[in-house]
């Protein structure tokens, strides 16, 4: 039962930390990559040792993995305008979508609209996207995000770790590789609730 595995992994690793440098880890996590996870500096602008962007491995039927987002010229110019009221989107639209930048692992970095550049996680939260995994397309009066993954890219996948768990990874060998540099130990004792 699938609420006997849990308490089993909670009870298998009570007292467990992920450490780097001997203290505990920010752990972040998202559901689910786009082949690799991405760097924390391109996600959030600070670098982390531990939260490098290494390969992960999705697997099969992850639900939502592909998705769309369309909009109208119209509408995308409001949620653009609504963010970013400097920009200029007038003219034809096929001129509104200028350079994307993208980062190693292939997500977008930054995206420049209507003279505006604006960061992929920024770019996300505007027009309502799944991540910054993303091609845009315009045909018509129709902008198309094509959309790869879900959640912000940093730290653990979800479902990555899952597909590692089904080749037979045990938990520490999934940490390890989701954080860069990390032990899995005994929690120290300054780091315990009193």
């Amino acid at each position: 039962m699938y609420t006997d595995k849990i308490a089993a992994a909670v009870a298998d690793t009570d007292g467990v930390a992920v450490l780097y440098g001997g203290k505990p880890i920010q752990a972040v996590f998202f559901s689910s990559a786009d082949g690799r996870t991405v760097d924390a500096v391109e996600v959030w602008g600070n670098s982390v040792p531990y939260l490098q962007s290494v390969d992960s491995p999705e697997g099969e039927g992850v639900p939502n993995y592909e998705s769309q987002v369309t909009l109208t010229t119209q509408e995308f110019k409001d949620a653009f305008l609504k963010a970013q009221p400097t920009a200029s989107l007038e003219g034809d639209p096929a001129s509104w979508v200028g350079t994307i930048e993208r980062t190693q692992s292939g997500s977008v970095h930054a995206i420049t609209i209507g003279g505006v550049t604006v960061s992929g996680a920024q770019a996300r939260q505007i027009f309502s996207l799944r991540s910054a995994s993303f091609d845009v397309s315009l045909s018509g009066d129709t902008f198309t995000f094509s959309v790869t993954g879900f959640g912000h890219g940093v730290g653990m996948s979800q479902y990555g770790a899952d597909a590692m768990a089904e080749e037979g990874k045990g938990y520490v060998e999934i940490l390890q590789h989701y954080y860069t540099g990390v032990t899995v130990e005994e929690c120290p004792a300054e780091y315990l609730p009193q």
